[in-house]
């Protein structure tokens, strides 16, 4: 009702490292539907740091102290992957609503615990893949749903980035930070995987080859990935973790392309733009492609657009809490992008295509 006063939601942060400390503590601080009460993390100087900085009362080192002691009523869970089941099964159990970050779990099995306990416990679940709320991916989608370009043909996206190889981290944490993300795939592939799902439906099979670039690392930095959707579209994901800081030299290694019957749209990875060309379009004949910002954010700064997307994540997220609705990034969404993203590596293992059940 208008002029009533919602109460902030009293939220955790599960994990306090990079993703943590850079998106979801910041902008649950921000949002005035929040208050953020408590961050838990293994090292304990690193939780105490972040409880200085931030001004926040409780510090936990066990996220299950923090569950036991009921002064959460959400959680945002930031952290490895391998103990993203347990952790949310624990925060279903105790009812507190759960935002975790990418990829869901390490394997399906865990994926469907985690699910069966979000259902029995009946709470708000949401899995982080924020790039769905990029203004210009939003465009992209709405653009191919309403027939600009015709009927789609393939979908292409490739994303070099620096990831656990940038500049500010010690070589001999590579390891270490490149086994956390569990590889390329998993780690930024997963976010390309969804982006896929999210615009042209249901993968129906997956062929992979991954390759290690960097001597010492144990886990994939680089891999292709073919998918043949369901609709008969075709899919290619290119990503590999390397550093090459010049971001303009290498935009175009930062993009989604869809060709269609009657055109293409190319989409910046890391927001803010897209560009479109149609062949019914009286603008196209004249100009060619037309490059489109959706939202008042500068091209040339494409970080503006990608924090505005961890905003609204957040938002939506206590949004669908406060709101009593289904959360805009569901678990059983990223249940399907996880079974692509393990089909390419058991692809990639078999040297054979995997078809998707």
């Amino acid at each position: 009702m208008e002029g009533i006063q919602i109460k902030p939601l009293k939220v955790g942060v599960i994990g306090c490292g990079l993703i943590a400390q850079e998106t979801h503590i910041p902008n649950y601080i921000e949002n005035s539907m929040s208050e953020l009460v408590a961050v838990c993390d293994v090292e304990k100087n690193t939780v105490q740091k972040v409880a200085e900085k931030y001004g926040i009362k409780h510090t936990f080192t066990d996220y299950r102290e923090l569950l036991e002691q009921n002064l959460v009523e959400a959680v945002s869970v930031c952290t490895p992957t391998s103990t993203h089941s347990k952790i949310v099964i624990d925060a279903a159990r105790h009812g507190v609503h759960t935002l975790c970050e990418k990829p869901l779990a390490p394997t399906l099995a865990e994926a469907n615990e985690m699910l069966d306990a979000v259902s029995r416990n009946k709470i708000k679940f949401m899995v982080g893949y924020n790039y769905r709320f990029l203004p210009n991916h939003i465009k992209a989608k709405q653009y191919v749903s309403g027939g600009r370009i015709g009927k789609p043909i393939l979908i292409r996206g490739e994303v070099v980035t620096a990831g656990p190889y940038r500049s500010k981290m010690d070589k001999k944490h590579y390891r270490y930070e490149t086994e956390k993300r569990m590889g390329a795939f998993f780690d930024i592939g997963s976010h390309i995987a969804d982006l896929f799902i999210w615009m042209m439906g249901n993968p129906k099979e997956v062929f992979a080859f991954f390759s290690t670039h960097k001597s010492g690392i144990r886990v994939e930095d680089s891999s292709v990935v073919t998918i043949k959707f369901e609709s008969g579209i075709l899919g290619n994901i290119v990503v590999s973790w390397l550093n090459l800081p010049d971001y303009q030299s290498m935009a175009n290694n930062k993009q989604i392309e869809i060709i269609g019957e009657k055109g293409k749209i190319e989409s910046d990875f890391f927001g803010p733009s897209l560009s479109i060309y149609c062949t019914n379009s009286l603008a196209s004949k004249i100009r060619g492609k037309i490059k489109i910002t959706p939202s008042a954010f500068d091209p040339k700064i494409p970080d503006e657009a990608l924090r505005w997307s961890y905003k609204k994540e957040i938002e939506s997220f206590l949004r669908s809490i406060i709101k009593d609705r289904e959360p805009p990034v569901t678990g059983e969404e990223a249940r399907e992008v996880l079974k692509l993203v393990l089909a390419a590596y058991e692809s990639n293992k078999s040297k054979a295509a995997m078809v998707l059940r």
